[in-house]
């Protein structure tokens, strides 16, 4: 009975009414009941709700409030992270640079950790040496080889024609030496704008563009070999331009949607590719 005459009570109609003061005549009524107007003050609460977090979550309304965490110093605090880490990826290339430089001071062979990981299979495998890099070492390390080319005024023998390569560009070996597959080089994913160094001494025979591989650098080395360089974003060489090694003959493409250009390295020996990594440490 309780229950029934409290519903009873929220459910009773009043009249809720506008008058003129002078006449007295009825201008504008309404019958509301009190539960009617307590779910009113439920509906307005709710749609209050719903602009203020529609305001703090699409606009900068928080920022306005000091000592407020807003969307400006989120920004900063990522800028700042962003700025730690490359400082600290720096820090490593130093601290890999004159440990490196002390190994060639001692007389040992530096060796980056990325490039020892890679050739133990953790980051990709080398593909076995075919017999023609077996006959190739053999030349380039005899006394009669094309490469000890002795100055004219002097016997003794240059430093970049022993069979010492130099690595085109410096980057991470993407996809690795595998002719079964079609890939007759090395895919690199070298740093953007990187200048593209010819490994050996030779002439330009061939400066070209296709809608697969893109812009094609081809140099004629001695000994009947070949190198290859494609997907380059620049030819800075043309055809029949005489080049040393070290030389720049190309640059790597600019990053685009966070994506690392790539690169093709061959190398041709006799007219049969070989392995680049068997000989140089990209």
């Amino acid at each position: 009975m309780r229950f029934r005459e409290i519903v009873g009570y929220l459910r009773e109609r009043n009249k809720l009414s506008l008058r003129n003061v002078r006449t007295g005549q009825e201008i504008w009524h309404v019958f509301v009941s009190r539960i009617n107007m307590v779910l009113a003050v439920v509906a307005l609460l709710l749609i209050l709700f719903v602009a203020v977090l529609t305001t703090v979550a699409y606009t900068p309304v928080l920022d306005l409030i000091p000592g407020y965490p807003g969307s400006r110093s989120r920004e900063a605090l990522i800028a700042n992270i962003m700025k730690l880490d490359s400082l600290s990826a720096e820090v490593s290339r130093w601290e890999e640079y004159h440990t490196n430089f002390a190994k060639i001071l001692d007389g040992q062979v530096p060796l980056s950790e990325t490039d020892t990981l890679r050739r133990q299979g953790v980051k990709g495998t080398v593909s076995s040496r075919i017999g023609l890099d077996s006959v190739l070492r053999g030349q380039m390390t005899d006394d009669n080889s094309p490469y000890r080319l002795s100055e004219e005024n002097n016997a003794r023998t240059r430093a970049e024609v022993t069979f010492e390569m130099l690595p085109p560009v410096k980057g991470i070996i993407a996809k690795p030496f595998s002719p079964k597959t079609g890939m007759y080089g090395v895919e690199i994913a070298p740093a953007p704008n990187q200048v593209v160094l010819a490994v050996l001494d030779g002439t330009v025979i061939l400066d070209t563009w296709n809608p697969e591989t893109g812009n094609i650098v081809a140099i004629q080395h001695g000994g009947n070999m070949v190198t290859i360089y494609k997907q380059v974003a620049k030819v800075l060489k043309t055809t029949g331009e005489r080049i040393r090694a070290g030389e720049a003959v190309a640059v790597t493409g600019q990053l685009t949607d966070s994506k690392i250009p790539h690169m093709t390295f061959e190398l041709w020996y006799n007219g049969t590719a070989v392995d680049p990594e068997n000989y140089i440490v990209f």
